[in-house]
C-alpha cells in the first residue's frame, strides 16, 4: 500500500483509524502508535491515516523557544510509508488553523479526515489557546462518530520515549542512548551539493548534505554510516555543525568523507548515520593542523568500527 500525502484535505475522505501529533523523530513510541493505527484499521476496515502538522505548532506560536526539529518532513512521510500508513494528512499550521476552536477542530477530524477512531496521546491538547482535551475531544467525537483513545507512554528504563529525551541525548553526544530510544541510529538525509571543496584540495573529499533551515539538534565530528544507492554501508567520519575552521557565520552544514569510495555523488540523496561522537567542532590556526587532526578523527573511527563491528 502506498502513501498518499494529503495537503488540503475534502470532504469525502475514506472512513479512517487515526492518529495525531507531531512525530518528530519518529521514535519507538512513535511507531508503536503507528503499528496499532494499521492493524486497528485492518481489524475494523478502515484505512490507517496520520494528522500531522507543517510547521509544527511550537515553530509558529514559540519560535524562540521551539526546540531544534529531529526529523524533516520528508523522513516523517517516508516513517509513515513504511509502517503501512495508507493517508498522511499534513495541516498546514498558520495562524487561521491555531485559531481553530476545538470544536472545529474535532469537526473537521471527522468531515475532511475521515475519522471514525482516533488515536492520541495522554496529554494531547488542541484549539485555540490549547482548550480542548482528550474528555472534550472523546465528547465531541461521541457526538460525531468517532471514537478516541489515549495511548499510553512507551517506556525506556524509569523514563518515557519521547523526542525531548532523543534531542537531550544527541546533544550530549550519547548517540547510543538516542538510538535506543528512535529505535535505529539517528540520520539525517539529504541532497548532495557543491560546496567550497575545501576537504577535496586537503585530501579529503567530503560528500557535503543540504540540511533543512533551522539549526541542527547537535554539532561535532562523528563516525558514521552511509545509506544512498551508491554508497550504502559505507563507513567515514562526518562534521555537523558551524565550520569554525573557516570562521563561518553561515547555516549549518553536513560534510562527510566516506571511507574508500571515489566517485561523483552530486544530485544523489544520501542517509548518513550518526553512531559516535568523536568531539566537538573546533578552530585550528593552521590548515596543517586542520589536516593533522582530521587524520586523527579518521584513525578514531576506523579503531570505533573495528572495536564494534557495526
Amino acid at each position: 500500500m502506498s502513501l498518499r500525502v494529503v495537503r488540503d484535505a475534502r470532504p469525502g475522505a475514506p472512513d479512517a483509524v487515526v492518529a495525531i501529533g507531531s512525530f518528530d523523530g519518529v521514535h519507538r513510541g512513535h511507531r508503536a502508535l503507528l503499528a496499532k493505527v494499521v492493524r486497528e484499521a485492518g481489524e475494523r476496515g478502515l484505512a490507517p491515516a496520520v494528522l500531522t502538522f507543517e510547521p509544527l505548532p511550537r515553530e509558529l506560536l514559540f519560535p524562540d523557544r521551539a526546540p531544534p526539529r529531529l526529523s524533516s518532513l520528508s523522513a516523517k512521510l517516508h516513517a509513515f510509508a513504511e509502517a503501512g500508513i495508507a493517508f498522511a494528512y499534513v495541516c498546514r499550521f498558520d495562524r487561521a488553523f491555531a485559531a481553530l476552536p476545538p470544536e472545529a477542530f474535532a469537526a473537521r477530524l471527522r468531515h475532511l479526515h475521515g475519522a471514525r477512531r482516533v488515536l492520541v496521546g495522554r496529554d494531547f491538547r488542541f484549539g485555540a489557546r490549547r482548550a480542548g482535551d482528550v474528555a472534550f475531544l472523546a465528547a465531541e467525537g461521541a457526538r460525531l462518530g468517532f471514537e478516541v483513545e489515549t495511548l499510553p507512554t512507551v517506556a525506556d528504563g524509569e523514563d518515557r520515549v519521547s523526542s525531548t529525551r532523543v534531542r537531550e541525548a544527541l546533544a550530549a553526544g550519547d548517540l547510543a542512548l538516542a538510538a535506543r530510544l528512535l529505535g535505529r541510529p539517528y540520520a539525517i538525509c539529504g541532497r548532495v551539493v557543491h560546496g567550497a571543496k575545501l576537504g577535496r584540495s586537503l585530501g579529503f573529499p567530503t560528500a557535503n548534505i543540504a540540511l533543512p533551515p533551522g539549526r541542527p539538534v547537535m554539532t561535532g565530528v562523528f563516525a558514521v554510516r552511509c545509506g544512498g544507492a551508491a554508497t550504502r554501508g559505507l563507513e567515514g567520519v562526518a562534521s555537523l555543525g558551524y565550520k569554525p575552521v573557516v570562521a563561518s557565520d553561515g547555516p549549518a552544514t553536513l560534510e562527510a568523507f566516506l571511507f574508500d569510495f571515489t566517485g561523483d555523488l552530486y544530485g544523489r540523496r544520501l542517509s548518513i548515520e550518526f553512531l559516535k561522537k568523536l568531539r566537538d567542532e573546533a578552530k585550528y590556526a593552521s590548515l596543517d593542523e586542520l589536516v593533522a587532526q582530521i587524520r586523527l578523527d579518521c584513525d578514531a573511527a576506523r579503531a570505533f568500527f573495528r572495536e564494534t563491528g557495526t
